[in-house]
């Protein structure tokens, strides 16, 4: 079944990529990535059917909105203590 579709530069570029691995198959890269997405979308609705995603999403959601959030730099300074150069705990 053939289709057409318009791609913008950027995608234009990725498929190309992607096929020129494939022998230059651009139709196998497309049902390739439509499949993935789809598994993703399935595996998606999958986890945020289960109670406790919809409850750890409902209390992250509330801990936003009450300022308890760290920035990235709080949080790699913290994560940083008690840790020697190679990353592992020091229990010294």
């Amino acid at each position: 079944m053939r289709r057409q579709f318009v791609l913008d530069e950027r995608s234009e570029r990725l498929l190309d990529r992607l096929a020129a691995s494939r022998a230059g198959n651009r139709s196998f890269v497309v049902r390739e990535a439509i499949a993935l997405y789809a598994a993703l979308e399935e595996r998606l609705t999958e986890m945020e059917s289960q109670p406790g995603f919809l409850r750890l999403m409902r209390q992250t959601a509330a801990d936003i909105e009450a300022g308890r959030v760290l920035t990235h730099a709080q949080m790699k300074k913290g994560l940083g203590k008690g840790r020697n150069h190679s990353g592992n705990v020091d229990r010294t």
